[in-house]
């Protein structure tokens, strides 16, 4: 494992670059980001200290799917590759669980807003067509969802 210190806005991993890294924050925090640096940017979660990010590129040891910023100065994580993770798992099986706990209230997370995702559009799709709403609004409605689904995240 290898501790590394970033300043407030440096980037720590960018998104489609390939991963075998997670990482643990130890102080500071850290931000997830879709497209970063572009228009489309969308801010999906803040890391803070005991929490982990990048732990899907770990395991799949696949490009990264989202950047990660340091938001503030000296923030401290620390790097875990694949045969520190094996260590853990062999003589640390609290340290997998934690690590497994906060996957999975990320991905509970996700599927409660891809339900509520899903029941918005299924109910403005069915009152358009009702006629009870017209195809602009539909539109609004669904970028407004779009929006919030994106940027409401709490976890990377």
């Amino acid at each position: 494992m290898q501790t590394l210190s970033y300043q407030s806005g440096e980037v720590i991993f960018k998104q489609g670059s390939f991963a075998t890294t997670m990482y643990e924050v130890s102080s500071g925090s850290v931000g997830i980001y879709a497209a970063y640096g572009t228009e489309d940017e969308h801010h999906l979660a803040t890391v803070g200290p005991g929490s982990c990010f990048g732990e899907m590129g770990l395991v799949e040891c696949y490009p990264r799917s989202a950047t990660a910023v340091a938001l503030e100065q000296d923030t401290v994580v620390v790097e875990v590759n694949t045969d520190d993770f094996s260590t853990f798992y062999a003589h640390q099986p609290e340290k997998v669980l934690s690590i497994m706990r906060q996957v999975s209230a990320r991905l509970r997370e996700t599927n409660e807003k891809y339900l509520e995702a899903c029941r918005t559009v299924h109910d403005a799709v069915e009152l358009e067509r009702a006629g009870q709403m017209r195809t602009n609004t539909l539109t609004r409605k669904l970028s407004a969802l779009l929006k919030s689904v994106l940027g409401a995240g709490s976890h990377a």
